[in-house]
């Protein structure tokens, strides 16, 4: 079987839990479990020119160095019993972040700008937060990429064309979407394409762990895409802005809104709670258009999960499947980091 292959949805029956040593890792350490899920991406229906579904990648590439950092520095880790060489993880080899796996910030990731092999030092692009502090154990995984997901010559099988006839992937970029498509038409030669761009190469565009896709099918048939990878381990730190977040269920599991941990009670670190007019959104795509929940705090019917329309009825249970993502709308003035618990709990 390929990555690409024929399947539907479901992740393999028979995840890998043999205790494999990455070959970078600094000491013996278990790997990940792998598997596959499929993402099922349907087609048009009724006469639709379109159809669109909204999924999560729900899977992470493979351990490639884990390790414990005897110094950390405002962005740079070092580990002195490091054996990367320079370029390792960044530049032509492609785009590595970096996982802190203790302390304080557990699950909250970062993208790797160089390493250095003299030194031992990774240098990350962004800041670690205030608490990162030596010794620091982290995990080293290569970013998905549109080529990697959905295969460099498009194996999965969305439909080819031009900016106007291909299938589409839409990835919010905070302020609107950017496109991408398998250009087999027109000028600016055949492959992975963003819109506006037609004659260079997307391919190796980086899809974030937590990165909410929206596909865009223009074709009758469904399409399923095999994502081979490891299942997500432990904590995850998923940045949430003010406005419109779009966000992949990370896990190989389903969520649920009372088990996900986006309410915690305190609106600086998880969705703001109130009734249906002020509290922060979460959207579900259900087929055809946005189911609308909200954590009510005030106004009759009770507190808790609430579905829009239906201030009584408790929406806990309201799964957020594997390989899915929703829409967060984030209505304070401020962000928070969504703390999510790894699911399910135990492997």
């Amino acid at each position: 079987m390929t990555p690409f292959a024929q399947n539907s949805f479901r992740l393999a029956a028979g995840i890998l839990l043999s205790a494999t040593v990455s070959s970078f890792a600094q000491t013996t350490a278990t790997t990940d479990p792998v598997g596959f899920i499929t993402l099922n991406v349907p087609g048009t229906t009724g006469g639709a020119s379109s159809v669109l579904s909204f999924k999560g990648l729900s899977m992470t590439r493979p351990i490639e160095y884990q390790g414990s950092a005897e110094t950390v520095g405002t962005n740079t880790v070092v580990d002195n019993e490091a054996t990367w060489t320079d370029g390792q993880f960044n530049g032509a080899n492609g785009a590595y972040f970096l996982e802190i796996i203790s302390g304080t910030n557990v699950g909250a990731t970062f993208d790797i700008q160089t390493t250095t092999a003299g030194t031992k030092t990774l240098t990350l692009a962004q800041n670690l937060p205030a608490g990162s502090a030596a010794p620091l154990s982290f995990k080293v995984r290569k970013h998905w990429t549109i080529a990697s997901v959905f295969g460099p010559a498009n194996e999965a099988g969305l439909g080819g064309g031009d900016s106007t006839s291909a299938d589409q992937i839409l990835v919010y970029n905070g302020v609107g979407y950017d496109t991408y498509y398998y250009q087999t038409v027109g000028l600016g030669g055949t492959g992975w394409r963003k819109g506006g761009n037609a004659g260079n190469s997307a391919a190796n565009t980086i899809l974030f762990p937590e990165d909410g896709l929206i596909v865009r099918r223009k074709q009758a048939g469904a399409v399923n895409v095999v994502l081979l990878g490891a299942v997500k381990m432990g904590t995850t730190s998923i940045p949430v802005v003010p406005g419109t977040n779009v966000i992949g269920n990370v896990y190989a599991a389903s969520l649920t809104l009372g088990s996900s941990g986006l309410y915690t009670g305190n609106a600086s670190t998880g969705v703001a709670g109130g009734d249906s007019t002020s509290a922060d959104q979460v959207l579900l795509w259900n087929g055809t258009s946005y189911d609308v929940y909200y954590y009510q705090t005030a106004g009759l019917g009770g507190t808790g999960w609430r579905k829009g329309g239906d201030a009584g009825t408790d929406a806990a249970t309201t799964a957020i499947p594997t390989g899915t993502s929703l829409i967060i709308k984030r209505r304070t003035a401020s962000g928070f980091s969504w703390v999510a618990p790894q699911h399910p709990a135990s492997i």
